[in-house]
């Protein structure tokens, strides 16, 4: 996007000082980062918890920057325009709504508990043959990735938005830029409880991305309790895995699947009671991100029938997100990116289907505020009733589940200090006596500060 006019962005950016204005030259679009920034870009300064561009202004001028907006000015060759502003995230937050209005693609916001980045990629999958579509890349959810998305629009129809939280007010501060005409929220669980508070912080949280355009249609989760009880009349498209009719005939679910059944690892799902659905997966809940994007897909027109042949295509192709993997004796599955209490509820039920010897390595669930010990001791009863072979734990959190466990009667529970460690116990107790070479199935569920997946470099 080419602003010509110096006047269009100090009435969009309101600077408090302007320098170099006579250096002005035709601005090519925007930038945080000084290594990519592309000739004739503006370099936008920000000041982040690990690295202050403001650092990196020279960078990017000598890599091409022809404009920068800062919180403070740096007198450096060449010169090139200065706008200088009271706080560059809401420089940010505003460059990135005046490209969006601008350019004006059909916008869908999605938020949730868990499932966005995944319900994302699935929506980008199903629409991507029929339209030119942006997303933000990877879990890129903040103000940071939003705007970078933004920045990124040219000729895009579409634009799809995870947007992210861990604190009060950033949905409806992101949505306020997107200005979603769809708004979709997969699940309300405890996660974020730190900043949010509690379950009913996280739901105000999360619905509040309905509220910032009143022509905004929603589509909601209702297997999901708090989500079942949103009430938007005529916006709101339901989805869920069963038509069930909560009160009346006109309250039945528009898209639903029904489990079918399972079976070396694959659910059989018929959506509509109609088109067939195997998911290769143990986690029988991707179910749910399924039918938001669909639900997402058949808002812009696609047929039903056609969007279930497509989706039997996807690969989830996420770091650390139910990957699987063999090792010796080992079947691996990493789904160590994130964890929360309602993740791993579901993942345990899955993984009863396996046939395999298991073992579960489990990393702190991060950002649970005061009931953090709660919601790891709660962890040690699902685990016991499972009957897993082992249970593996690394940090501070998991040791309340360890003693939980054994106060329980479970003698496999065993804390770690380190994922080499970790490694280093399977090696040496299961791998080297694996019983008529009977496969071991090891899961790691975690928060990503836990780097669970370092496990399996090490067991190698």
């Amino acid at each position: 996007m080419i602003i010509t006019d110096f006047k269009v962005l100090e009435r969009i950016l309101k600077p408090e000082k302007i320098y170099n204005l006579y250096h002005f030259k035709p601005v090519r679009g925007f930038s945080l980062d000084s290594r990519s920034i592309a000739k004739g870009e503006a370099f936008v300064a920000i000041k982040g918890k690990h690295h202050d561009g403001h650092a990196f202004i020279k960078k990017a001028i000598s890599n091409g920057a022809s404009f920068i907006v800062a919180e403070r000015y740096v007198d450096i060759k060449p010169k090139v325009p200065f706008f200088i502003v009271k706080n560059s995230y809401q420089a940010l937050a505003v460059m990135a709504t005046y490209i969006r209005k601008k350019k004006n693609p059909f916008v869908f916001g999605i938020t949730g508990s868990l499932g966005k980045t995944t319900t994302k990629e699935m929506l980008s999958f199903l629409l991507e043959l029929d339209f030119k579509v942006l997303k933000n890349k990877g879990t890129e959810n903040n103000i940071l990735g939003v705007a970078k998305t933004c920045f990124s629009l040219k000729d895009q129809e579409v634009m799809i938005l995870e947007l992210g939280t861990n604190a009060t007010g950033e949905i409806k501060f992101l949505a306020e830029i997107a200005i979603p005409d769809v708004g979709i929220i997969t699940f309300v669980k405890p996660v974020h409880l730190e900043g949010l508070g509690s379950l009913r912080g996280v739901f105000d949280e999360k619905v509040s991305l309905l509220k910032v355009n009143p022509e905004m249609k929603a589509i909601l989760n209702r297997d999901d309790s708090y989500l079942s009880k949103v009430r938007l009349t005529n916006r709101v498209y339901w989805f869920g895995r069963r038509s069930h009719p909560l009160g009346g005939k006109n309250k039945n679910n528009h898209l639903f699947a029904r489990l079918v059944s399972r079976s070396n690892g694959k659910s059989t799902f018929l959506i509509q009671n109609k088109y067939e659905l195997i998911l290769s997966s143990y986690c029988e809940g991707f179910i749910s991100n399924v039918l938001a994007a669909i639900s997402g897909a058949r808002i812009l027109g696609l047929p039903l029938g056609k969007l279930v042949e497509r989706i039997k295509n996807f690969k989830n192709l996420l770091p650390h997100r139910m990957q699987t993997e063999k090792y010796k004796g080992f079947s691996i599955l990493n789904d160590a990116y994130n964890a929360n209490p309602h993740s791993l509820e579901v993942a345990f039920k899955n993984l009863n289907q396996s046939p395999l010897k298991k073992i579960v390595v489990i990393g702190d669930m991060l950002e649970l505020g005061k009931k953090s010990k709660y919601y790891h001791e709660l962890l040690a009863g699902q685990i016991k009733s499972a009957k897993f072979d082992y249970c593996l734990t690394l940090g501070e959190h998991t040791q309340y589940l360890e003693r939980k466990l054994k106060s329980l009667g479970y003698k496999k529970a065993f804390h770690f200090s380190s994922c080499k460690t970790i490694a280093q116990f399977i090696n040496d107790r299961i791998g080297q006596n694996l019983e008529n070479k009977k496969r071991y199935l090891i899961f790691l569920k975690g928060s990503r500060k836990m780097e669970l997946e370092k496990v399996i470099k090490y067991l190698k």
